[in-house]
């Protein structure tokens, strides 16, 4: 048999084989965007974390999870449960109050039922972090501004004081013209009681 029919004979079996292999590339899911991107840095502080695949994970799957840490490397700032959305797993995030680079590990069991995890990293910049939290400033504002009516509640009642010493100034004078008028009284009674014992016949 000549080699060029050997070949015509050979060809369609290895083209065969080769759509029937299966394929390492397209066995596993992938991840294909996130938002925060890997490698951004953010002038605003994000709410969430959304990762989104080529293929929608099992929802629920057993060990998803996604992990966010602050710049200290111990500090975790995701909120809540995951949420599955088709091809996008998202999860809430509390308030990031430190600037630096924020890191995010996740797990997820991609269609096919394998495990897939990696690590993604995005920065804050510290103006970020600064708008992000308007709150504290405001509390201490609000301190300041009430120490003044704490004064003027205490104003009223140190002119009180002036007050009652006045009061009691003008009983003090009464009494002492009550008395000096009941010592003239009888001072009178005992002359005309003289008078009267005087002029009276023997």
């Amino acid at each position: 048999m000549k080699r060029t029919h050997i070949a015509a004979l050979i060809a369609p079996l290895a083209a065969s084989a080769l759509l029937l292999a299966p394929s390492p590339a397209l066995a596993h899911d992938v991840l294909i965007a996130s938002d925060p991107e890997d490698g951004a840095t953010l002038e605003a502080v994000p709410e969430e974390v959304v990762l989104t695949f080529n293929n929608a994970p099992m929802e629920g799957g057993d060990g998803s999870a996604i992990v966010v840490t602050g710049p200290d490397g111990e500090t975790q700032y995701e909120d809540g449960a995951l949420t599955f959305d088709g091809a996008d797993v998202s999860v809430g995030l509390s308030t990031l109050d430190e600037a630096g680079e924020y890191s995010i590990g996740y797990r997820v069991v991609s269609s096919d039922g394998h495990p897939i995890q990696d690590t993604l990293a995005f920065s804050v910049s510290e103006e970020a972090v600064a708008a992000a939290a308007p709150e504290q400033p405001a509390e201490e504002e609000g301190a300041q501004e009430e120490e003044p009516a704490e004064e003027v509640e205490e104003s009223p009642a140190a002119a009180e004081e002036p007050a009652a010493e006045g009061t009691s100034s003008t009983t003090l004078l009464l009494v002492g013209g009550i008395a000096a008028l009941a010592v003239i009284g009888l001072i009178v009674v005992l002359v005309v009681r003289m008078r009267n014992s005087t002029g009276s016949p023997r």
